[in-house]
């Protein structure tokens, strides 16, 4: 008797395993249909990306992938490279296009892994981007031009230009990074962070939760100052560019500081004038990083302007009336105004 107990005991304790193994895969396998739907819903409706900056619109193949740019007006060339984020994109310059083109060839671009360009799964890297720039100058400009850097690009902007005084006769940064923010290389913690969102389900998931709407309005009124700027047309465009096909792969490599890039010795190397243009209330990059560029370029200019992250587009005329003022007195060999120098737009 004694043995028929125990055998029934393991029985009981061999059904009770069995039903919590049982539990644990139907609330997992529940877990993973609610993440299937939801990824599902994120992207419903979400059609390829439009040009928003209107003018002539083309792609160029680089590395056997599409990169697609603009061009507006005529004069002198000028690059406009956006910022990298989770939702970056061209669309950043939709209020400066115009402006600059009264006076100047305005080109922008798509960085690979964003916007209209294609989005491999690529090893993304802030050397590639500086590469793609080069080329992009080389090859499709085909003639010198000014630089302009958003952000993170304007780390990129000052190490190409670094390179080429010659084939870059301008820089224009915009809350630039690389000096103290951004400027230094992945660890083990940011390098897997990065490896879970480049992961096929997974990653999917957690990407979609870092761009939803809620997310994407929350950072959009943390890159703007004004009350209202934030439009539900804002959060849409950069919603539908965060979830086209393969959108996670350069995120990725930005949130696992992959893209990040020190600029203190180009800054040094750098010979030709530069503008550093600062939103007064920028929340993103802290205002040691514009203490730092004016340590290493004392003779920049400086612009400040009552606006967030991206006084280009929140001060667009203020910004872009500065910026070709700048662009002029180069060309005609103008000596710098002192009262520009003041910091003050």
């Amino acid at each position: 008797m004694v043995r028929a107990r125990a055998g029934v005991g393991k029985g009981h304790t061999r059904e009770a395993s069995t039903m919590r193994w049982r539990t644990v895969a139907l609330t997992g396998g529940a877990a993973v249909g609610a993440a299937a739907l939801f990824n599902e819903a994120a992207v419903h409706g979400v059609g390829p990306l439009a040009n928003p900056l209107g003018g002539e619109e083309g792609t160029w193949h680089w590395r056997g992938h599409r990169v697609a740019w603009t061009r507006r007006g005529a004069g002198p060339a000028v690059l406009l490279v956006h910022a990298i984020h989770a939702a970056a994109w061209s669309y950043e310059w939709r209020h400066a296009v115009d402006r600059l083109a009264a006076a100047h060839t305005v080109w922008t671009v798509d960085l690979l892994g964003f916007g209209r360009s294609d989005r491999p799964a690529a090893r993304y890297s802030a050397a590639l981007y500086v590469a793609l720039l080069d080329d992009f100058a080389r090859e499709v400009v085909g003639a010198p031009c000014a630089l302009v850097g958003s952000s993170l690009s304007g780390a990129y902007t000052a190490a190409l230009a670094a390179r080429d005084a010659r084939r870059f006769p301008a820089l224009v940064v915009v809350t630039p990074t690389g000096v103290r923010h951004l400027a230094w290389p992945p660890n083990a913690a940011t390098q897997a962070l990065r490896t879970a969102i480049e992961s096929p389900f997974l990653g999917t998931t957690l990407f979609n939760g870092l761009v939803s709407r809620p997310s994407l309005r929350l950072f959009l009124e943390q890159a703007y100052r004004r009350p209202g700027w934030v439009t539900d047309a804002l959060v849409d465009a950069h919603y539908a560019t965060a979830h086209q096909p393969n959108a996670r792969f350069a995120p990725a490599a930005f949130v696992g500081m992959a893209l990040n890039l020190n600029v203190r010795d180009a800054l040094r190397r750098l010979e030709q004038p530069l503008l550093v243009t600062w939103g007064a209330h920028a929340r993103e990059v802290p205002r040691a990083e514009l203490d730092g560029w004016r340590e290493l370029r004392p003779d920049a200019e400086v612009a400040e302007f009552e606006s967030g992250s991206l006084p280009h587009d929140e001060c667009a005329e203020e910004w872009c009336t500065r910026v070709v003022q700048f662009l002029a007195r180069i060309r005609h060999g103008t000596p710098t105004d002192e009262g520009a120098l003041a910091g003050q737009a």
